[in-house]
């Protein structure tokens, strides 16, 4: 009868510790297991955050000394007279590889009072337009990455965002549409102060997000978050009351935070910058404020895979060590038959495997119960509860778990065996006796 004969038999006579071994095995495995699936679910998040953050340059005017003051009747007067961030600039930028998207936003770029809307009323009625108190719009280049968007402050509820190619459009809160009747397609007219004219723009987006916040009554009209919306640049630059020759500072957005440099220095060379007075820093907040916490969760998690290997061999080898040393008169028995001390070690490994076998393909299952809320437990700990983790485990990890845990075993076993196996043969026999 050869060994491995020998070791299923002994399984199956030795229902109680194989039942035990199953059960710990079984554990062992359910915890390694979810240890992985964890770091690949951080190391996943990372990715992500890496394509849906990415990294953000930000390239504005150094006003430092480029300022032409004027004295007049209600005092001195300062007007910028260095570079602005052109068209140009913009469009060389947009080619350098690695940028995905730019953005600029100029709070209350344009101001606007209702000339056939109303907004909503605040504290005080400040008439200073003939059609009333204006209020304030930001202008931006995309609004999607306005602050407020990205954020999730603010969202889109019906029509589209504002892009580099719109002219004359609005974006209204959900509020001040209910409240004036007005849906997406329609042409609000604005009385600019700035420019003495009356202004149409043509509503493509409606956000919420104001809710709650116009009952207060605020001082003024433009204090009230409904009554404030976005509209495009052209708008500004043609209403702004007097002539501006570009962007005062833009947010370059790059695909991949670890390549910023890269992309930073591309910029920096670009023909469009030369004797330009402008200056681009590399700001990166944002995405580490996101990823430190999931490295955090990774090195924890490697930790923790670490100390689950080295706890689980000695568990195992100490489990083995008393079971084995049970065993000495079967030992003896084999060794007085002639069997050699390899076989009756490869019984032992093989027994263990036997059921490790079944206990690795077992603890799949048991890994996917308590994967999800190991993760919650651990996510909470290290990020505060702001980031969530997509954990699942498959058939696909078994082989990781199965190399590392046969390797386990065959280092429990022969551990566990040279305790009684260091002796000759002669004085296991003796102490049978």
């Amino acid at each position: 009868m050869n060994f491995v004969k020998r070791a299923f038999l002994y399984c199956f006579r030795q229902k109680a510790k194989t039942l035990i071994l199953f059960l710990v095995l079984a554990i062992i495995s359910t915890f390694f297991l979810t240890g992985l699936a964890i770091r690949d679910a951080s190391e996943g998040a990372t990715a992500d955050v890496q394509t849906a953050i990415g990294g953000k340059l930000f390239l504005e005017i150094a006003p430092t000394n480029q300022y032409d003051s004027s004295q007049d009747g209600y005092g001195m007067t300062y007007t910028y007279n260095g570079d602005y961030i052109t068209p140009e600039i913009l469009d060389a930028i947009s080619k350098v590889d690695g940028v995905v998207d730019y953005n600029s936003d100029n709070p209350r770029g344009f101001w606007g009072a209702g000339v056939d809307f109303q907004y909503l009323p605040a504290a005080f009625n400040l008439s200073y337009t003939p059609y009333g108190e204006s209020s304030a719009y930001t202008a931006a280049l995309s609004s999607e990455k306005s602050s407020d968007f990205e954020s999730g402050k603010y969202s889109l509820v019906d029509g589209r965002h504002i892009t580099p190619e719109d002219k004359y459009v609005v974006m209204i809160s959900k509020e001040l549409a209910d409240y004036n009747k007005l849906s997406v397609g329609d042409v609000m007219t604005m009385y600019c102060l700035d420019s003495d004219s009356n202004v149409e723009l043509k509503i493509i987006g409606i956000f919420d997000g104001t809710e709650g916040t116009s009952g207060n009554g605020g001082f003024s009209v433009s204090d009230i978050p409904a009554n404030c919306g976005y509209v495009d640049y052209t708008t500004m630059f043609e209403n702004f009351g007097r002539k501006i020759d570009g962007y005062t500072q833009i947010d370059i957005y790059v695909e991949d935070p670890v390549s910023i440099q890269n992309v930073y220095d591309k910029v920096k060379d670009l023909p469009e910058f030369r004797g330009k007075s402008l200056k681009l820093s590399i700001d990166t907040d944002e995405y580490e404020v996101v990823q430190a916490p999931l490295e955090t969760l990774q090195s924890l998690v490697n930790t923790i895979i670490v100390i689950i290997i080295v706890v689980s061999s000695l568990v195992l080898t100490l489990l083995l060590t008393l079971w084995i040393r049970g065993r000495k008169k079967e030992i003896g028995v084999y060794l007085s038959i002639g069997k050699s001390k390899t076989s009756i070690i490869g019984q032992f490994f093989v027994e263990t495997v036997t059921v490790a076998i079944v206990a690795f393909a077992t603890s799949v299952f048991f890994g996917s119960l308590i994967a999800g809320k190991a993760s919650e437990f651990l996510v909470s700990r290290v990020t505060t509860g702001a980031a969530t983790l997509h954990v699942e485990i498959s058939a696909a990890y078994l082989l990781p778990v199965y190399l590392i845990g046969i390797a386990i075993i065959a280092i429990a076993v022969v551990l566990a065996s040279w305790t009684v196996f260091r002796l000759k043969p002669r004085d296991i026999l003796s102490k049978m006796s």
